[in-house]
């Protein structure tokens, strides 16, 4: 949630892992306190490893017996609170002290050291599961942290005086809220950072009151007050020994699933510490040495249907990975200037091309090919890239039309590897499509041609030969995407506006078959960049739980998966309180996107410094769009929009459709289709767009305009 120049300044800089428990392997020869064989825990840079090495000052020897899970709790936590509540906020006996979001790790510590002081606790939470762990640890009042009724409860407690201390770490509107109720000469410890980062502005006026205001950052302590910090160390860890503080509460996860653990942190969902435990020795696979992908030097390398766009790309890549005998072949052999360009370029460099007449469905034309060039060399590679598009609905689809996109790659595919069965290969690549991932409306049979590719190149591995099937996404700026407009424009309405490049594409190939294992399984590759939230849209299929991880669908606030009657929840209401009505279901979508509490979520902060880029903002448009069937543009998501920005333009629109003003929204749409089907696309692409029309009217009616 915070920008790099967070993590710029302080000890554990760009890493994760700043605080660990473990055994001593080996000391410096300064070093005394600590032996081999100690239980020991230390702050760190990039403690997820297996071994760290720190500085002694940054050290504390534990007691043997204690448990070295539970004491991974310790650093940190403890550490911040008791500098921030002792060092700096010199909390004592009787002094009341308000703890914000008690029930996290470094709030927990702070009830501790403040219950060992005697000092009288008033601690937030946001949620009432956390609110009754604090009543059981002893907290002396606990208060709600997502309403803003605290700071009147607070004065209420203490009289109408205020706290002496705040512990904060809110942002916002909360935090002005609690710098307000501490009394004079009272102490403001800011541990938050979201606010500093989006300088956010606070007034003076409560400062007129000798209040004291401490921006904290254990961090930074560690790497620029080494002796500050062996000394909250001794004196904390002096009072761990003695037995006056107790680990926190804690939640275990192995580190094979790490990724389970910062979904947790991301929702909010623990209480006190996540805690990760490493993998034991036989767990870790050291990874192989990685064999550069090369291309022999000495054989010929074969690309069917290569002298198109994509084809030349190819070229260009066989030959930067070792390649000098390369054949590219179509059925009609069309030499433009671009080839003729390419073709000499690589001559200079010792790469001879040659552009060869040859229809892949043809085994006579095939056979003959492959003889010619062994006479010259082995045939070391075969890329088979050839394709044909006839799209259409599947009940549009007679014998001939299926045979003209099913054979050049079934049957071509199938003639390539049994005339090249006795040939020593170092590689068969066949160009499948991500479609046979997700699917593509008006594509069945192309779809079931590319599952043939990716069945072939897995049955060739079984059988202990090369193979490997890449499955691609959208490539813009060369081949068939790059000379169609208005195919690209239909494939960017079902899957976003998200392509890679050629080359980007083929060097992400060469990473994978680097990579490659040799199993079955690793003979299919899919490579592309997708708009999930564009594509879930037209494609049912990505609603299937396989693809909830991807799509980003899962529900944080129990609603999110149909429209919201909005109407009969703003009836009635003023302009002031409807649009609370929307910010709070736009918070939830919001929360949804960032995998965040939707109560986080601030209605003045603007979306981008929670880090929603545009990708995400093209999400909350479908999510809008969704929730109160209303289109509205999403402006300047990097700039200053915030919640209350987009609340105001729905409820203007609400507004106005309840007036009678927006029938052109609903029904129209399909009229207005229809009519630029005769404009915009091919007799196919008007049967598909039909289909989809007649099917999904109001979805599709929405993707076409």
């Amino acid at each position: 949630m915070l920008p790099e120049e967070a993590l710029e300044d302080g000890y554990g800089g760009p890493n994760l892992g700043l605080e660990i428990s473990g055994t001593v392997t080996r000391v410096g020869e300064n070093v005394s306190d600590v032996s081999i064989g100690d239980k020991v825990v230390a702050f760190t840079s990039g403690g997820y490893s297996s071994y760290v090495t720190c500085p002694k000052f940054a050290v504390a020897k534990l007691d043997q017996s204690q448990e070295l899970v539970s004491a991974a709790t310790y650093p940190v936590a403890f550490l911040t609170a008791y500098y921030s509540l002792i060092h700096l906020g010199e909390l004592k006996e009787d002094q009341w002290v308000l703890i914000h979001g008690g029930a996290g790790g470094v709030g927990l510590a702070a009830l501790q050291i403040a219950k060992h002081v005697g000092a009288k606790i008033i601690a937030t939470a946001g949620s009432e599961e956390k609110r009754e762990i604090l009543r059981l640890l002893g907290a002396d009042h606990i208060l709600d942290s997502r309403s803003l009724e605290f700071p009147d409860k607070v004065m209420e407690i203490t009289d109408g005086k205020g706290v002496h201390a705040v512990l904060n770490s809110l942002a916002g509107e909360a935090m002005e809220a609690s710098i307000n109720i501490v009394r004079p000469f009272g102490r403001f410890l800011e541990l938050g950072k979201r606010d500093y980062y989006a300088n956010t502005k606070i007034g003076l006026r409560p400062f007129r009151r000798n209040v004291s205001y401490f921006g904290i950052d254990l961090d930074q302590i560690l790497l620029h007050d080494s002796d500050l910090a062996r000394k909250l160390i001794e004196d904390v860890f002096e009072l761990i020994k003695d037995g006056t503080f107790t680990p926190l509460p804690y939640r275990v996860f192995e580190g094979r699933n790490v990724q389970d653990a910062f979904r947790l942190m991301q929702r909010s969902g623990h209480i006190g510490k996540i805690l990760i435990t490493p993998p034991q020795p036989e767990e870790v696979r050291v990874p192989q040495e990685r064999k550069p992908l090369e291309f022999s030097a000495d054989g010929h390398h074969v690309v069917i249907g290569g002298l198109g766009g994509f084809g030349l790309e190819i070229c260009r890549w066989m030959a930067d990975n070792g390649a000098r005998r390369i054949t590219l072949t179509s059925r009609s052999a069309n030499i433009s200037e671009a080839h003729e360009k390419l073709f000499e370029t690589l001559a200079n460099k010792g790469v001879i091309v040659s552009a060869v007449s040859c229809d892949v469905t043809d085994r006579a034309a095939i056979n003959t090919l492959l003889t010619e060039l062994r006479q010259s060399a082995p045939i070391k590679s075969v890329t088979h890239a050839a394709m044909v598009l006839d799209d259409g609905i599947i009940q549009q689809l007679d014998e001939k039309r299926f045979r003209k996109v099913l054979e050049p790659k079934v049957q071509g595919a199938s003639l390539l590897d049994e005339l090249t069965r006795d040939d020593e290969l170092d590689q068969f690549i066949l160009f499948s499509s991500a479609t046979t991932l997700i699917g593509n409306p008006g594509q069945s049979h192309y779809v079931a041609a590319n599952g043939y590719l990716e069945g072939l190149a897995r049955a060739r591995r079984k059988a202990g030969k090369p193979a490997t099937a890449v499955g691609w996404g959208a490539i813009g700026d060369v081949g068939f995407l790059a000379r169609n407009a208005d195919v690209s424009n239909k494939l960017s309405r079902h899957l976003g506006e998200a392509t890679i490049k050629a080359r980007e594409g083929l060097d992400i190939l060469k990473l994978a078959m680097e990579q490659d294992d040799g199993s079955a399984p690793s003979a299919v590759v899919h490579i592309g960049r997708f708009a999930w939230a564009a594509a879930h849209q037209s494609l049912s299929l990505l609603s299937k739980p396989l693809f909830q991880e991807i799509v980003g669908r899962t529900d944080v606030d129990g609603d999110s998966d149909g429209a919201t009657d909005i109407l009969s929840l703003i009836e009635g209401k003023s302009d002031a309180e409807a649009k609370e009505v929307v910010a709070h279901i736009l918070a939830g979508e919001i929360g949804r996107i960032l995998r965040l509490p939707a109560e986080d979520i601030s209605h003045q902060r603007p979306l981008a410094e929670f880090g929603m880029d545009s990708l995400m903002g093209l999400e909350l448009r479908m999510g809008i769009q969704k929730r109160f069937n209303l289109e509205i543009p999403l402006v300047s998501i990097s700039g200053g929009t915030c919640l209350d920005d987009f609340a105001a333009q729905i409820l203007q629109k609400l507004r106005k459709r309840e007036g009678g003003d927006a029938s052109a929204e609903d029904g129209s749409h399909n009229v207005l289709a229809s009519q630029h089907l005769s404009d915009d696309l091919d007799d196919a692409q008007k049967s598909s767009v039909r289909e989809i029309l007649d099917t999904h009217q109001d979805k599709s009616a929405r993707i076409l305009n």
